[in-house]
C-alpha cells in the first residue's frame, strides 16, 4: 500500500492520540493558532524552526520535549531522525514557554522521533516502527520503538539522568540478603558496563544450577534502585520461579 505523507500523518495522529497526546494534523497547527497550554499534552503540527517547520513538536504543558519527523509510508524512517535533529538544533524557545533543561550541546529539544506510521517489524527494521533518540547524551544512537511514548513516559525520561545512575551503579555495594558467587558478580558488572556504554542487546549464558534467577534478581534490583530503568519485564519458564 502506497500512502503519501498526508495520509501517513493521519495514522501517526491516531497513534499519538491512542497514547494520550492531543493531536490533529489538519487543525492543531501553528499556522491556525495552536500554541502550548498549561495542563495539556499537545502535538502541534508544522511548528516553525529556522531550518523549516517541524512536522510535530510535542509539548508537556508549556514545555517542548520532542520534535517529530513524519515520512511517507514506505520511506526509510531511521534516516529521517537526522531531519528531526535539525529541528531540535534550530528550535527557538518562546518567552512564555518552559525550558526542558537544555541546551544539550547544539540541541534545544531533548528527544526526537521519526515515523512512517508502520508498526515495527524486525525484518524491516529501518523502514518500520517509531524511531527515537535521546539527544541529551551525544553517544546515544537512534533505535526503533514498538510505539510512541506516553506523555507521562517522556516526563519520567526527562527526569532520569543516566550518567548519574551509571555512576551510582558502579558505587552500589552487593550487601544483599543472599550471597552472590564471584562469577555472578562478574556477570552483573559486565551487564551494567554494557548498559552504561549504550549497548541494547546483552546475553548471559549460564549453566543449570549456577544461579541464573539470583543473578537476575540482583541485577534487576540494582537497576531499579539507582533509577537506571523504570520497569523491567522478567520472563521465566516456570510458575514457581515467577512466585
Amino acid at each position: 500500500v502506497e500512502l503519501n505523507e498526508a495520509d501517513t500523518r493521519k495514522l501517526i495522529d491516531q497513534q499519538l492520540r491512542d497514547v494520550g497526546w492531543t493531536v490533529d494534523t489538519a487543525t492543531l497547527t501553528y499556522a491556525k493558532g495552536a500554541r502550548p497550554e498549561k495542563g495539556k499534552n499537545l502535538a502541534i503540527a508544522e511548528w516553525p524552526t529556522s531550518s523549516g517547520p517541524a512536522d510535530y513538536v510535542l509539548f508537556l504543558g508549556l514545555m517542548p520535549v520532542a520534535a517529530v519527523e513524519a515520512k511517507r509510508h514506505n520511506t526509510d524512517v531511521s534516516g529521517s531522525l537526522q531531519q528531526a535533529k535539525r529541528y531540535s538544533r534550530t528550535f527557538a524557545l518562546a518567552p512564555d514557554q518552559l525550558s526542558p533543561g537544555g541546551p544539550w550541546g547544539e540541541f534545544q529539544i531533548p528527544f526526537v522521533f521519526s515515523s512512517n506510521g508502520r508498526p515495527y517489524l524486525r525484518q524491516l527494521a529501518t523502514r518500520s516502527g517509531t524511531w527515537f533518540c535521546d539527544l541529551r547524551n551525544p553517544d546515544n544512537h537512534g533505535y526503533a520503538l514498538d510505539g510512541w511514548y506516553e506523555p507521562e513516559g517522556l516526563k519520567a525520561l526527562l527526569k532520569r539522568d543516566d550518567a548519574i545512575a551509571n555512576q551510582r551503579l558502579r558505587e552500589e555495594p552487593f550487601n544483599y540478603g543472599f550471597q552472590l558467587r564471584p562469577f555472578q558478580l562478574a556477570a552483573i558488572a559486565a551487564v551494567e558496563a554494557a548498559i552504561a556504554a549504550g549497548q541494547r542487546e546483552i546475553l548471559l549464558a549460564m549453566a543449570t544450577g549456577t544461579g541464573k534467577t539470583k543473578t537476575c534478581i540482583a541485577l534487576v534490583y540494582r537497576l531499579l534502585k539507582v533509577e537506571r530503568v523504570n520497569r523491567v519485564l522478567f520472563l521465566v519458564d516456570r510458575s514457581a520461579l515467577g512466585e
